[in-house]
């Protein structure tokens, strides 16, 4: 009975997937916006709605009108690969992405279609250049929020890494509020890579063949730094 359900997941998930990457694709051509947002991007986040349930994961949150109403920034700790369609499930976010990602084929046509910020992470000399990006982009919009993950890598452990003041410096910089947010998982095992050589196909076979299982996103506090906020203060206190 696992197998038979683990095929129908994967088949659904499958054609999702397919669906909506054209979807984004054909309406990344298309000037319209919806709420100040491109089309292409509420379709993402549609589209996430829809994938989480058929891969037999549900989505809970403890207070969604304080994520789909704040204007700035979202941080979050990073769990899993799947956080990005936890943080899109309630409405479309920017997130920011390495480089080249931009050139991968379809993801990346996906990541410009909804906003990513790409940033070059290759000179870590050139971390003001990044810094200057983001901070523009927010300031010609808060909305929709960008998303950063200030642990700055996945870490799927019960403790969080040390928070990366990068963007705490950014936020007092533009005088921006950021919303804390915390993702947990009921199964962070079965939702996460179990090491470097593990390969696409076997991740994918635990994913669908579990149990349903729940991913929680919790919206804490909303912190408005002032310009003479300390940025490691206050990504010690965040954390």
């Amino acid at each position: 009975m696992a197998y038979l359900r683990g095929l129908l997941r994967f088949v659904a998930s499958a054609l999702i997937v397919g669906g909506v990457t054209l979807a984004i694709i054909l309406l990344s051509w298309i000037p319209v916006k919806v709420r100040g947002v491109r089309f292409s991007a509420w379709c993402f986040s549609l589209g996430v709605r829809a994938l989480m349930p058929s891969l037999g994961l549900r989505f809970e949150c403890t207070d969604c009108q304080r994520i789909v109403q704040h204007r700035g920034f979202v941080l979050s700790n990073h769990v899993s690969f799947f956080d990005t369609l936890v943080m899109a499930y309630l409405l479309p976010m920017r997130f920011v992405a390495k480089a080249e990602v931009e050139k991968w084929p379809f993801i990346g046509q996906i990541a410009s279609a909804t906003g990513t910020l790409f940033v070059d992470r290759s000179d870590k000399s050139n971390r003001n250049t990044v810094r200057r990006q983001v901070a523009n982009a927010i300031r010609g919009s808060q909305y929709p929020p960008i998303v950063i993950f200030p642990e700055g890598t996945r870490n799927p452990l019960d403790t969080l890494l040390p928070f990366r003041y990068g963007v705490f410096e950014i936020a007092i910089d533009t005088e921006m509020p950021y919303l804390l947010c915390a993702i947990h998982y009921e199964e962070t095992d079965s939702m996460t890579w179990h090491s470097r050589n593990e390969g696409v196909l076997t991740t994918v076979k635990r994913i669908v063949l579990r149990d349903t299982s729940r991913v929680w996103l919790v919206p804490l506090e909303v912190v408005q730094p002032r310009a003479d906020d300390d940025p490691t203060e206050l990504a010690a206190q965040a954390r």
